[in-house]
């Protein structure tokens, strides 16, 4: 069996198709379920900068055709038509890209702390649906273990601008600082918290939170200590908001371009700043044509994320160092993985027999005493481990299958 990868991120689509494959947390467990009907093990990575599914296969071609089969199921979609944003990773190159991505080196921002989690989640998803035992298991564990090591071994975490904090800085280039100012969030999930938490660390004076269910707003408003709203209540809320963020699962723009125009008109020329940081987006791409409104999307992103990316280099040679020592400890599992079941079966079979042999022989001498008896147990157990010493560890060493199948067939353990 092969890791096998096939994906597309910030690197390689524009935001409309990153739009198409997106996920949100309500949708990603029936995305699993679908992913089931197509791999017998798989994770889904889905951030709003890459949605990669990761699966173990016999080739790279049939793992790449599975997740193929699950896109066009699942999005509704040929899979021909984003296949020039798509790629596809097999084996080391998966794993060292995987833990790149769980340390915040493959981030639109360098060193963001969020990705983290969010692989974490994406295996913790995989795992209660069933389809990430075994060697996803042990993959997902070592990408968690790398991301870790980075954030402490490394600075590329300290001041990290995540994208909560670039929606702080984007503000200011609209409406300057965001303190004293009055801010509406838009939905409830993780990016609603994290940019709340950011702009309320910021200074902003005054937080209302707009969901479609307001009292699924109510633990969040408390945490943010936030007012609630419904999304109703949108166009006089946009009126009175100096930023407005967005960030919701919502299929179809909660933020038409007729809605916002109506809200500038009534704001008597004072600048709007809207962050939309939705994939799919939020806000109708028409409302930046509205005067006084400046509305920005995850790919605004883009020039505040070669300024982190310049700060943050010398700290990523050392995350760099730490991914490679992961990587190559997880090949080494890798390789060894085909061979220990053999090489423990061996030494099982050994076992059991030298057990019966002790037991029939103690049998017969009898008046043995006690320690007689452990001394034959002992002198066997030592004798068993030197005589299959060298045959285990060239097995070991070698590492090839056919030599493995071949010390199978010696030892009868395929009977």
């Amino acid at each position: 069996m092969r890791i096998v990868m096939t994906g597309l991120s910030h690197h390689t689509a524009p935001l409309e198709t990153r739009e198409r494959l997106s996920l949100t947390s309500e949708t990603l467990f029936p995305a699993l379920e679908t992913l089931h009907r197509h791999v017998d093990h798989g994770v889904i990575v889905a951030t709003c900068n890459r949605t990669e599914v990761y699966t173990l296969a016999s080739s790279r071609e049939r793992g790449e055709r599975a997740i193929e089969r699950f896109i066009e199921e699942q999005f509704g979609l040929e899979a021909a038509s984003v296949r020039r944003h798509l790629y596809t990773l097999e084996q080391g190159e998966a794993v060292s890209h995987l833990f790149r991505v769980a340390s915040g080196l493959d981030s639109q921002i360098l060193g963001e702390s969020e990705v983290l989690g969010q692989v974490r989640d994406a295996f913790s998803a995989a795992r209660q649906q069933g389809v990430s035992g075994g060697a996803m298991a042990h993959l997902f564990h070592s990408a968690l273990r790398t991301g870790k090591r980075a954030r402490t071994e490394t600075a590329i975490g300290r001041n990290a601008l995540s994208l909560s904090r670039a929606c702080v800085e984007l503000a200011r280039r609209a409406i300057g600082s965001p303190e004293g100012k009055r801010i509406l969030i838009v939905g409830v999930g993780e990016a609603s918290r994290l940019a709340g938490l950011a702009l309320r660390d910021s200074g902003a004076s005054s937080m209302v939170i707009a969901n479609r269910t307001p009292a699924n707003a109510v633990e969040l408003a408390q945490e943010l200590d936030a007012e609630v709203a419904a999304l109703d209540a949108l166009p006089s809320l946009l009126a009175q908001t100096d930023l407005a963020v967005t960030a919701t699962a919502a299929p179809d723009f909660i933020l038409p371009a007729s809605l916002i125009e109506e809200a500038a008109a009534r704001r008597n020329g004072k600048p709007l700043a809207i962050m939309d940081m939705a994939v799919p987006r939020d806000v109708d791409p028409a409302a930046a044509t509205v005067p006084g409104v400046h509305v920005y999307t995850l790919e605004d992103v883009e020039s505040l994320a070669e300024a982190n990316r310049q700060q943050r280099e010398a700290e990523a040679r050392h995350v760099e160092a730490i991914v490679a020592e992961e990587t190559a400890r997880f090949r080494q599992w890798w390789r060894t993985r085909g061979v220990t079941p053999t090489i423990a079966a061996i030494r099982h079979e050994a076992e059991e027999i030298r057990a019966a042999e002790v037991a029939r022989t103690v049998e017969r001498l009898n008046g043995l005493s006690a320690d007689d008896a452990r001394r034959i147990e002992q002198m066997t157990k030592a004798l068993v481990k030197k005589l299959l010493h060298q045959p285990t560890a060239h097995l070991r060493e070698r590492n090839d299958e056919s030599v493995t199948h071949s010390a199978r067939q010696l030892f009868g353990l395929d009977d």
